[in-house]
């Protein structure tokens, strides 16, 4: 069975109804679906470390997961990104019998985005990065 802490995250999101309530369930692998209109949230896995003592590894990596958050206006993209962190900063659960033990909210940035082959007009982004722990074995 393929574990996936990134999956525990995305549950988490569209679990929070506060999340929920300015996205629905516009919470995406890598990229939105084509023609999805804004606002939305895509993330993905950066990186993976894992701990190892005596040539072992402990079997609980911090996997990086990058969250953005895509509105129309800034202060829509800063609303969604705030119940974004409330919801994932500290967090831990279990979902689709994987373990998340910790989700730390490392860094977060602002920028403008033309999205490729959009006809919508500038779009607004917060991209926020997570250090999470998770229980492999």
């Amino acid at each position: 069975m393929l574990k996936s802490p990134e999956t525990v995250l995305w549950n988490a999101m569209v679990s929070d109804a506060s999340v929920t309530s300015m996205v629905g369930h516009r919470v995406y692998p890598h990229l939105a679906q084509a023609g999805d209109s804004f606002p939305f949230v895509t993330w993905r896995r950066t990186g993976i470390s894992r701990e190892q003592t005596l040539g072992n590894p402990m079997g609980v990596p911090t996997v990086s997961v990058s969250v953005s958050i895509y509105a129309v206006t800034y202060l829509a993209a800063r609303k969604i990104a705030d119940a974004i962190r409330d919801a994932l900063d500290g967090y831990g659960g279990t979902f689709d019998n994987t373990e998340v033990k910790r989700a730390s909210l490392t860094s977060e940035s602002d920028e403008v985005v033309v999205l490729e082959g959009s006809e919508v007009p500038t779009a607004y982004s917060v991209s926020q990065d997570y250090e999470v722990l998770w229980q492999e074995t």
